[in-house]
């Protein structure tokens, strides 16, 4: 089974059972709502988070097998396991063990009771997913599915649910600026690249330049500005393709 027959795009880190939701009525068509494109609510630091996520599995669907397209009845997705999420955020299923139903109309929580100040930075989600169809004269049929494009950026005033895709380049702000001795960077690369990192200072001047052997998904870069005198920096990352940039304070 090649086609990915239906993905759980959401996140998770510690599965129960029986949550206490309601569907959103106002959603018909199979899917997980709020989508990727609407994006989950913010949550405050501090402050407690719910928010209910609506799941409707499909009945059916097609899929190759033997290089031909055979119409399949889903029986069954099940979320097995997830992770990456802050370590204040857990997800709770109206279902037991997570599993649904094809054609059935589901929801779950996702919430943390108070998003703290030690989860700042960009975690990547992992969810891995096992769906069970019928296949008529091809018989039962199973299908593990990864879904890796999914990060949550925790900041001082907001977490907040992202994407990326094979083509996202993407530069985050140092961590803590202004910079005294040690910090952060975190960039996401849609696809596993060598990538320039270089710092520059008001003059214009190279100070620093490093290759780096970026992954899929998110990259740290870690710094000491021990050396740097006390002023404005810019920072870059190169991919061959693409140059982003950010300005960074040191303050020593």
């Amino acid at each position: 089974m090649k086609k990915i027959l239906f993905t759980l795009t959401i996140a998770i880190s510690t599965i129960f059972a029986s949550a206490q939701c309601t569907p959103d009525p106002q959603f018909i068509l199979p899917g997980i709502y709020p989508d990727s494109v609407t994006g989950l609510s913010n949550a405050m630091v501090g402050q407690s988070y719910d928010e209910i996520i609506t799941i409707i599995s499909p009945l059916d669907t097609s899929v190759i097998i033997l290089g031909q397209s055979v119409p399949v009845t889903v029986l069954t997705i099940e979320l097995t396991s997830v992770s990456g999420l802050p370590a204040s955020f857990s997800y709770d299923c109206a279902t037991a063990n997570c599993t649904f139903i094809g054609g059935s109309t589901s929801c779950a929580v996702l919430s943390s009771p108070s998003p703290t100040s030690s989860e700042i930075g960009l975690h990547q989600i992992m969810m891995y997913t096992v769906t069970t169809v019928d296949a008529g004269l091809f018989g039962i049929q199973t299908q593990n599915d990864t879904i890796d494009y999914y990060y949550i950026e925790v900041v001082n005033a907001t977490s907040v649910i992202n994407q990326f895709n094979d083509y996202t380049f993407e530069l985050k702000s140092i961590f803590p600026n202004p910079v005294n001795n040690n910090a952060k960077i975190q960039f996401i690369s849609g696809n596993s690249a060598d990538v320039v990192f270089t710092v520059f200072n008001h003059l214009g001047e190279k100070i620093e330049e490093r290759k780096i052997a970026a992954s899929r998904g998110i990259n740290d870069i870690e710094i000491s500005a021990n050396d740097y005198a006390n002023g404005m920096y810019l920072y870059s990352i190169n991919n061959g393709t693409q140059i982003v940039s950010k300005r960074m304070i040191v303050a020593n």
